[in-house]
């Protein structure tokens, strides 16, 4: 009796371990199934507007986002806007961590972080040039030492917001037009390389109004950075 107790016990826990495998096998297709259907969604919307939709592309940009993942960008829009040449990209990295139990056992686990990176092509290349939102530390450190060499002479500005430049002066770059846009939050944090003017904010790309939203405020930072002001 207690064997064929532990037959059915065993022939049991089989059957249930096949049945979790079969849901698991099933939830991993469906995914990839609705993967597949999302892009090809943002294929078709770039041939109606005649936009180019390219997977897994190599760019020169991913150092200036979080992660810095060479490989992390799953697929691109690229197309016109307001007579400039601009992009819309996914882009993701995954981060892992390891820890140690009591019992000196070592779990793994990882997270994956998205987002969605517009991008503007300048009409002139520029030194490399960023500005981001000032962070605890960087707070601290300019109330204890004044401010840093990239300051723009905005006192608001420069409490709220750094810029990072090649070399001293270059912040002279951010004009007063483009340092107001930032005080009245109508621009996004931004860096430029070359001619190439980026954002990023978390997330990923399900909607096309994403695409306007996206690339509009950074169409008026290349306008202000062009013009100077």
């Amino acid at each position: 009796m207690e064997r064929m107790t532990s037959v059915f016990w065993l022939g049991g826990c089989a059957a249930l371990a096949l049945l979790l495998a079969a849901g698991l096998t099933a939830l991993v297709v469906l995914a990839h199934r609705r993967e597949r259907e999302r892009r090809d969604g943002w294929r078709r919307w770039a041939a109606h507007f005649g936009w180019t939709f390219t997977e897994n592309p190599q760019v020169a940009w991913t150092d200036r986002v979080p992660g810095r993942n060479r490989r992390g960008v799953r697929f691109v829009l690229t197309g016109t806007m307001y007579g400039r040449p601009v992009g819309v990209a996914e882009y993701a990295y995954t981060e892992t961590h390891t820890s140690t139990g009591a019992d000196g056992n070592q779990t793994t686990s990882s997270q994956t972080h998205s987002y969605v990176v517009a991008l503007v092509w300048l009409r002139r290349p520029f030194p490399d040039l960023a500005v981001g939102p000032r962070h605890v530390f960087s707070r601290l450190g300019r109330a204890l030492f004044g401010s840093d060499g990239y300051a723009t002479g905005n006192a608001e500005f420069d409490r709220q917001w750094r810029v990072g430049a090649a070399a001293p002066g270059q912040q002279a770059l951010v004009g007063p037009t483009l340092v107001a846009a930032h005080l009245a939050g109508a621009v996004p944090t931004w860096s430029v390389r070359g001619a190439e003017l980026i954002t990023y904010r978390r997330g990923r790309l399900n909607d096309p109004t994403l695409v306007q939203a996206l690339v509009t405020p950074l169409v008026t930072v290349a306008d202000l950075l062009e013009q100077g002001r």
